[in-house]
């Protein structure tokens, strides 16, 4: 199985630190921006940027993509799993991520914290090339990753969640609690986040190995819809 093939399968299943300001100190390192559309397919547009529509992101019943003046939005339908894999994204050294999103309408009855881990978008980042198992013999093992989303209800915000796989390697954070509609601009310490999380002797410095956009709508109700909005992406050194 390729790499391509495995993270793809990764996602299948799978679909701390405070905000603060960006130090002068900080370097842009990676930026994917979404309000640069001119013609074209959106599907052509993204495909450019290196993004990959797997599941129900090639079934526009499913999911529409729809690009506006300044952003990409992100419509379930009904209930649905997409993802847009990107494994161009490679950064060999980083610190923060920085996403410019909101969300028009979240998953209906779910909730993070009640164990029915629905999303109406979330950035999910690979780190490393060092494969841990999956915790099942039917699913590829996985380097490690931090899925980040903007969260609604009861879901706390900068915790790290578990999934039902992937307990030593994956982790699920919500990074802001923006009002229906309110577009924001959500900030990750991704490095200090993988420490946390995965590395407690602070020794490692992996690199960035791959980026996936990904919603998942499976178990909401309201039949699965939800609507997001991205802008911009942005990853510092």
């Amino acid at each position: 199985m390729d790499k391509s093939t495995k993270l793809l399968a990764v996602l299948i299943v799978v679909c701390l630190s405070p905000l603060a300001a960006i130090s002068d100190s900080e370097k842009l390192t990676h930026i994917i921006r979404f309000n640069d559309y001119e013609t074209g397919s959106e599907e052509d547009w993204l495909q450019a940027k290196g993004f990959v529509f797997q599941h129900d992101l090639q079934k526009r019943n499913f999911i529409d993509l729809e690009v506006t003046d300044d952003s990409l939005l992100i419509e379930a339908k009904r209930r649905a799993l997409g993802i847009m894999l990107n494994e161009t994204v490679n950064v060999a050294e980083f610190s923060h991520i920085e996403v410019d999103w909101g969300v028009n309408l979240f998953p209906a009855d779910v909730s993070y914290e009640q164990g029915i881990r629905n999303e109406a978008i979330m950035i999910i980042v690979f780190m490393g090339d060092e494969r841990l198992p999956s915790g099942s013999i039917f699913i590829p093992d996985s380097p490690y990753f931090i899925g980040v989303f903007p969260c609604h209800g009861e879901d706390r915000l900068s915790h790290a969640y578990q999934g039902r796989f992937f307990k030593k390697q994956g982790r699920f954070v919500c990074i802001d609690r923006p009002a229906p509609g309110e577009s924001v601009t959500s900030r990750f310490n991704l490095l200090e986040g993988y420490r946390t999380f995965f590395d407690k002797e602070r020794d490692d410095d992996p690199g960035i190995s791959g980026l996936a956009i990904a919603l998942d709508t499976k178990k909401s109700s309201n039949r699965g819809k939800s609507s997001a909005f991205i802008k911009e992406i942005r990853i510092y050194q």
